[in-house]
């Protein structure tokens, strides 16, 4: 009886911990260095893949991400882009299911064409799937970089003025401030 509730306290405290460590991971103790600059997502990227730009530069794939990622040394964008490679990896090792099928079959029972196809037909949904979720943990470790990088600094007056040109062959003047105070 004392084992259990020893155990149920340790869980309890244990899984309290987790949630205080992820709740105050917004605010960063130290400042984010200056010369990172965002990432953009490409138009017409889609959840099988995208394409980035860090500042000027068009990136090659999303590997091209960790350094600016692992500069700004936040837990979940780390997190987020461990899990893509993870999920990356299972859907590199799915591609080999209908070789390793074949070279098995051909050699004991015979090869049944039937059921190589139901096997490559599996391979490629997973795949698939695998890259979706892939891509959608690389695509939230983007977001939670760029809003790591728009954060503030306490007691910072920023103001900003902007003139653009419209179609009408009028012009709009925007003008706009902040004060961050915490």
């Amino acid at each position: 009886m004392i084992l259990r509730f020893t155990f149920g306290v340790l869980l309890a405290l244990l899984s309290e911990a987790g949630y205080a460590q992820r709740d105050t991971s917004f605010y960063r103790q130290i400042p984010v260095p200056a010369h990172l600059r965002p990432i953009e997502r490409a138009i017409g990227s889609s959840a099988l893949g995208s394409v980035y730009f860090y500042g000027e530069k068009k990136l090659n794939s999303p590997y091209s991400l960790e350094v600016p990622f692992f500069e700004l040394n936040d837990p979940q964008v780390n997190q987020h882009f461990r899990n893509f490679r993870t999920w990356n990896t299972i859907s590199r090792l799915t591609a080999l299911v209908p070789l390793v099928y074949f070279f098995t079959r051909t050699r004991s029972v015979g090869f049944n064409s039937g059921e190589y196809w139901t096997v490559y037909g599996g391979s490629v949904a997973l795949a698939l799937g695998t890259v979706i979720v892939a891509n959608t943990q690389v695509n939230k470790a983007v977001g939670r970089y760029n809003t790591m990088l728009r954060q503030v600094p306490t007691g910072i007056i920023r103001v900003g003025a902007v003139y653009t040109p419209t179609s009408l062959g009028t012009s709009v003047v925007g003008v706009g401030g902040a004060l961050v105070i915490r």
